[in-house]
């Protein structure tokens, strides 16, 4: 009994940070996608994904070559 209350004591706390960091994820994903791609740097067309500095996987397809809102990202 004992070790499966220091198991979820281990759980929550390896948890938090986690659950702290999404909070702090822009909630423009396409304003967001500038932390991991820049402006002019995903082809028209191609789809990347990454992991935003907040912790949330990010997902962007290129839009029209200088046109950077025509970016569509979503949060995966």
């Amino acid at each position: 009994m004992r070790n499966v209350l220091a198991l979820f004591a281990l759980i929550a706390i390896l948890a938090a940070p986690s659950a702290a960091r999404a909070k702090d994820c822009p909630a423009d994903p396409r304003k967001a996608s500038l932390a991991l791609w820049p402006g002019g740097s995903i082809a028209t067309g191609k789809t990347v994904t990454g992991t935003h500095p907040c912790g949330r996987q990010l997902t962007c397809t290129g839009g029209v070559s200088g046109n950077f809102s025509s970016r569509q990202c979503r949060w995966e």
